[in-house]
């Protein structure tokens, strides 16, 4: 019996290889960067505020030195009008040391009558020097308080515009930094949803192929981070144009402020010329009431030497003095 032959069993696998799995790497997320020109705005902005705070401080130092020139002046002027009062009554003073002088040496009757003649004359003078002070003082006190109505109303005045326009001001700078702000977070939110992209997107790229729920996952993550920064950076656009538009409006409040300042000060200015006008002027007139009445002071003292000497030269025609005796100290009155 002859046994079939078994067929061979020596077969070979047919090879296969599997397609190959597609590149699954997501592009990156473009960098987003808002707009510098936001950045310049703000930046330039800032220097012009910072210039308008200097000239308007510039302004107001320039001010003070104007005032305190101004006070020192006055100043001045009061002392001289002091001094030449002082040196009026000096000159009084002595005039009456030597008639009351001539008085002394005078003989009895003489001496009396020259005594009442000079009582007479310096009440006289000084109520006439009195009455021109008063009249002076009075002017200058008028004259000091309408001053002081102007330059308070102007300061007010002034006061108001300044507050205004700082209100207005800091508003605008407010405005300004909150879009500063909120562009500056969202900056922040950019670069973080970057920086998890770029991680996430290198944990793709190093998950086996074959992971497939790991790495449907993080395709998922991927493209939400990519989304996300893609709204974050359309909203960056909007806030750049926040800044920009911010800054315009506060360069804008900031040069109406300068002004508002400018114009402020002018007022204060004005006030103040006028009213050292108004205060001059009292002063001056005041000046010429004492001047006038140191005249008819020293006139009334003139003539009370006059008298004097009259009075002198009669007692000593009467025997009382020596003949050719002087009143005032040239020869001494004495008794017969």
């Amino acid at each position: 019996l002859k046994v079939p032959a078994m067929p061979s069993t020596d077969f070979k696998v047919p090879s296969f290889s599997m397609p190959a799995m597609p590149d699954l790497k997501l592009p990156d997320a473009p960098e987003m960067k808002p707009p510098p020109a936001a950045d310049k705005a703000a930046d330039d902005a800032a220097a012009k505020a910072a210039a308008v705070k200097a000239k308007a401080k510039e302004a107001e130092e320039a001010k003070a030195v104007k005032d305190a020139a101004a006070q020192r002046a006055a100043a001045d002027k009061a002392k001289a009008a002091e001094e030449a009062k002082a040196a009026a009554a000096k000159q009084r003073a002595a005039r009456e040391e030597e008639l009351r002088a001539a008085a002394a040496a005078s003989g009895d009757g003489a001496s009396e009558e020259v005594q009442r003649i000079l009582a007479s004359a310096k009440a006289e003078s000084e109520q006439v020097v009195a009455d021109a002070s008063a009249a002076g003082r009075q002017l200058t006190s008028a004259a000091k308080a309408e001053a002081g109505a102007l330059t308070s109303e102007a300061a007010s005045k002034a006061s108001a515009i300044r507050s205004q326009a700082e209100g207005v001001a800091s508003a605008a700078r407010r405005e300004a930094s909150g879009a500063k702000s909120e562009l500056s977070s969202l900056r922040s939110e950019i670069a973080s949803l970057e920086q998890r992209g770029a991680a996430t997107q290198a944990e793709y790229d190093k998950t086996f192929f074959l992971n497939f729920g790991k790495r449907g996952e993080l395709k998922d993550e991927v493209k939400r981070l990519k989304d996300d920064a893609a709204r974050a950076t359309k909203k960056a656009d909007k806030a750049a144009k926040a800044v920009d538009k911010t800054a315009g409006d506060l360069e804008k409040a900031e040069a109406s402020a300068a002004k508002a300042g400018e114009q402020a000060a002018k007022i204060e200015a004005d006030a103040v010329a006028k009213a050292a006008k108004v205060t001059a002027e009292a002063e001056k007139q005041a000046a010429a009431l004492s001047k006038k009445a140191e005249g008819e002071a020293a006139k009334v003292l003139k003539s009370a030497e006059s008298k004097a000497k009259a009075a002198a030269k009669a007692a000593s025609s009467s025997g009382s003095v020596l003949p050719g005796a002087a009143v005032g100290g040239a020869s001494k009155i004495v008794k017969p």
